[in-house]
């Protein structure tokens, strides 16, 4: 089993966004304040800069998951 990226934690202006990877490895991204329950596909993992949320966050935490390759 090798790590997977399964989401990240966004931080700044005192408030949290994430983005997470499904098992198709699409990205969903949710911002509760914005979205309460709801998330935004975003698209396949290839087609997303990761590096910043969509309002200009920084990453604070990755999280991973096992996954058969």
């Amino acid at each position: 089993m090798w790590p997977r990226l399964a989401g990240i934690v966004y931080y700044g202006a005192r408030h949290f966004t994430a983005r997470f990877v499904d098992a198709e490895n699409q990205v969903w991204f949710n911002d509760g304040i914005a979205l309460g329950r709801h998330s935004l596909h975003e698209g396949h993992i290839d087609d997303v800069n990761m590096m910043r949320d969509k309002t200009g966050k920084d990453r604070d935490m990755f999280i991973y998951r096992q996954a058969n390759i």
